[in-house]
């Protein structure tokens, strides 16, 4: 009686294969967390980017940029977007209200307490650079910082937690893998014969 022909499957190779798998999956989970986790994102988003509000006309383009309690102000003209500089820029916010002071850079910067306290702000700024005068209004929303910084120093444990329960599952088909391989070894090795 011929015995099958046995082409043994080394643990190496299963090893090897299980340890691609598991760079695969760890590679995919880290490009997953930069940008594409779309659990995480929007807290990240919200801690990293300032508040802002963009407003514009026929005639000119603000956007106002929220951070440490002073707004700083960027002006353009609408069509052209050229920036200008020495404009009047008259702000108002409920009672707060000023003139927008202009910075060496080109920019403005406008400081009241509004600015510092979460909530919602309904501005409006008349704006005037040499002939053209106009009037810009909207809403700013200012978020709570210590909320976004609370929900994302709980993110990173829910990451880990994932990462980990991912790692066990790939263990554990692993670990059936090379089982299987070693039974089917083993019963090349020795068949049974027929009676």
């Amino acid at each position: 009686m011929t015995r099958p022909i046995h082409h043994p499957v080394t643990i190496s190779s299963a090893v090897r294969r299980f340890a691609a798998l598991v760079c695969l999956t760890l590679a995919m989970s880290v490009f997953a967390s930069e940008g594409h986790d779309h659990g995480g994102a929007p807290a990240a988003s919200a801690i990293s980017a300032s508040p802002r509000i963009t407003l514009h006309s026929d005639l000119f383009e603000l956007t106002g940029i929220v951070d440490s309690g002073q707004m700083t102000v960027y002006l353009d003209r609408y069509a052209t977007n050229e920036p200008l500089a020495g404009a009047n820029i008259a702000f108002e916010s409920g009672s707060d209200k000023g003139l927008a002071s202009p910075q060496a850079d080109g920019t403005y910067l406008i400081k009241f307490e509004g600015l510092e306290k979460p909530g919602e702000l309904h501005l409006s700024f008349t704006v005037t650079a040499g002939q053209d005068t106009d009037l810009l209004a909207g809403e700013l929303t200012l978020g709570d910082p210590h909320a976004h910084s609370d929900e994302a120093d709980s993110q990173p444990w829910w990451r880990w937690s994932a990462y980990a329960v991912g790692l066990l599952a790939l263990l554990g088909v692993a670990a059936f893998s090379v089982r299987k391989r070693l039974a089917r070894r083993a019963l090349y090795r020795n068949p049974q014969t027929p009676q």
